[in-house]
């Protein structure tokens, strides 16, 4: 029910306006009786979804440093009981509860947002931002084309602090968001385990995951569709491939591991108790994926970027290309920035997996690497001392 009325909040204006305008206000005038505590941490990550990504990498951090001990943390979740942590470092988002820790919180640490739609941040709050996804691939913000669906903010986000690891990112966080608050080139805190991979660190990762022994992974990570949605508005995605023809061609060598956006709600025809595919969707840590893997498929997704850090053959299956350029549109060309181009129907993507040279292919991505994204291994050190030094 809950996620019912927030789609139709997202899709009607005239609803949307009047909850923006009637739950900012008194948002505002609550937070006029709230202090704000000045050690006091406010996490929030993929929208509540998960306990991953930068902000997690911060916590911990944090948590296992003397130097932060005065500092008090609260995550906010869907469902919190499905996180084990501290119970009263938990509360569960878009309650009352949550709404007056974040009025408090002198700090929030999100990758999405924290307002919910909504403009109600204290003058004296930082907020901070550690963008989910490398700018550069999907357009975004103001450059999105008009007749896209989706969901935008009456006002945008107070942000104080942004940090990104690409080298175009700045520059499209300004256009596109009209951004004029600092923008740190520091790269993500999520990232710093990529760039320190072992075998032992791939084993594991592979064992969490039940990858069977001797078989290769392709992971498919596909990005979501705004203008896909089902009869209650939620977002999904379909699996857009002949998985008969894939086992029968490939099952011999690797198994297909798929998980997705989570903006999406559900990925449709992925099949159940198949040897061949790994529903790894409500897996809670994406960089076990990325580890665990020997080739990407993706599409539109800015994890291309952050897999690009591991040097491992990355493949675009763009099977909707004409339709998602129609309604979204990139910022680079698709076709120049993959090794095999845009890849549009299931034979073609089978071939280009039988035939591949994995080396030629791992010596492109590392070119992708090498221009979108900034060499920092230890990015969580610097980026807490910028912060809060």
């Amino acid at each position: 029910m809950k996620n019912r009325i927030k789609n139709i909040v997202k899709k009607s204006i005239i609803i949307y306006n009047i909850y923006f305008y009637v739950f900012s206000f008194l948002l505002k005038i609550l937070g006029l009786f709230i202090k704000t505590d000045n050690n006091l941490i406010l996490f929030v990550s993929y929208g509540g979804k998960k306990f991953d990504d930068s902000p997690r990498v911060v916590y911990e951090y944090m948590k296992n440093n003397e130097k932060y001990n005065n500092y008090k943390y609260v995550w906010a979740f869907e469902k919190k009981d499905k996180f084990n942590l501290p119970k009263d470092e938990k509360v569960k988002i878009d309650t009352f509860k949550y709404y007056k820790i974040a009025l408090k919180a002198k700090y929030w640490i999100t990758n999405s947002s924290v307002v919910r739609g909504l403009d109600f941040k204290k003058k004296n709050t930082k907020y901070i931002i550690f963008r989910h996804g490398t700018f550069g691939l999907k357009r975004l913000g103001k450059d999105i084309p008009k007749n896209n669906e989706s969901f935008k903010i009456l006002k945008e986000e107070k942000v104080d602090l942004n940090f990104v690891q690409g080298k175009l990112d700045k520059d499209i966080l300004r256009k596109a968001f009209n951004n004029k608050k600092e923008v740190f080139e520091y790269g993500l805190p999520r990232n710093d385990e990529l760039w320190n991979i072992t075998e032992e660190k791939v084993s594991n990762c592979r064992k969490k995951l039940k990858i069977p022994e001797g078989k290769k992974v392709i992971l498919y990570a596909p990005t979501y569709r705004e203008f896909y949605k089902d009869e209650k508005l939620n977002s999904f995605v379909k699996m857009p491939f002949d998985i008969e023809k894939m086992k029968k061609q490939l099952s011999n060598e690797y198994v297909l591991l798929v998980t997705a956006h989570y903006e999406v709600y559900k990925i449709l025809d992925i099949p159940q108790n198949d040897p061949f595919v790994i529903n790894a969707f409500d897996y809670p840590y994406i960089n076990d994926l990325l580890i665990a893997s020997d080739i990407m498929i993706s599409d539109y997704s800015s994890i291309v970027f952050d897999y690009s850090i591991l040097e491992r053959p990355i493949l675009c299956y763009g099977y909707d290309y004409d339709l998602y350029m129609e309604k979204r549109g990139t910022y680079v060309d698709l076709n120049e920035l993959f090794y095999d181009g845009v890849i549009k129907n299931n034979e073609e993507l089978i071939y280009v997996i039988k035939n591949m040279d994995y080396k030629v292919e791992s010596e492109h991505t590392k070119k992708i690497k090498n221009e979108y994204i900034l060499n920092n291994k230890e990015c969580v050190d610097i980026v807490v001392n910028t912060i809060f030094d």
